[in-house]
């Protein structure tokens, strides 16, 4: 509808992610390998040390001394085994799911939302956010030549071009991607050491060219917009539309929900 109206542009594509706590406890965790609780775990180690009968104080101490004491590789949630042990913005630990947005740079639509898994870093769960925005743009431009197959789409909006993202998303691969696709980048890049750019010809001249855009007035702008436009959809979404924490389980169930809330937040 936005579309037809005149009002998607598709330029300039802003790309953030937030998380979103999920409808399980920390306290139900269970083991992958054998389905034990995080108390029998503890009681089993217990045991193996040399105490027949633990105490809470002696599960306390030796879980204390342990090291990657919730790694999503070994507990899962047996009511929600899509979500994922997380670090909340709030600096809490819960069971979560990640939420990403790809918002036009424009009218501040979300022309894409994706619920990945809260473990996965930035600069993996964008590629599937990018490839769902250019799948939904390409949808667009099919229904445009469907109303005059004789003639070329008069698009009032233009194809994905630029991407803008915080310096989360920046990394070799992904800069490389965005150029190859292609599109421009306007990624910040973190503090890093000397680079070693041997056997990396690509990738150096990919990032070296980002690095232009960023420090460029233009880059600058966008990169301000981008924290307005995408902050103000996770605010109407998640805590005005009371979504920070899912009452659903399964990323299919809550992935229904969020695009509810997310084709009403563009209908506004």
């Amino acid at each position: 509808m936005i579309a037809d109206r005149g009002l998607l542009k598709g330029k300039t594509v802003g790309v953030d992610a937030t998380t979103l706590e999920a409808n399980a406890a920390m306290r139900s965790i269970v083991r992958r390998d054998n389905g034990a609780s995080y108390d029998e775990f503890l009681t089993g180690l217990a045991r193996q040390s040399g105490i027949e009968t633990p105490t809470r104080e002696d599960l306390a101490r030796i879980d204390r001394k342990r090291k990657k004491k919730t790694s999503n590789e070994e507990w899962m949630s047996p009511s929600d085994p899509d979500a994922r042990v997380a670090k909340m913005k709030d600096g809490t630990t819960h069971l979560a799911h990640k939420a990403e947005h790809a918002v036009d740079m424009e009218s501040g639509a979300v022309i894409a939302v994706t619920l990945q898994p809260a473990d996965q870093g930035d600069t993996t769960t964008i590629q599937e956010t990018l490839a769902e925005t250019a799948g939904n743009l390409a949808h667009l431009i099919e229904r445009e030549a469907e109303k005059a197959p004789d003639q070329e789409p008069q698009l009032s909006w233009e194809p994905l071009a630029e991407i803008v993202g915080d310096k989360g998303y920046h990394s070799n691969d992904t800069v490389l991607k965005v150029q190859q696709a292609p599109a421009r980048s306007y990624i910040p890049e973190p503090k890093r050491s000397r680079r070693n750019w041997a056997g990396k010809a690509d990738e150096q001249k990919a990032v070296y060219a980002n690095r232009r855009r960023v420090k460029g007035n233009y880059g600058k702008r966008l990169l301000k917009k981008r924290g307005e436009l995408i902050e103000r959809s996770f605010a109407h979404c998640y805590e005005t539309g009371a979504m920070r924490r899912v009452y659903l389980r399964g990323r299919e169930n809550v992935l229904k929900r969020q695009l509810i809330h997310v084709g009403a937040f563009n209908l506004s």
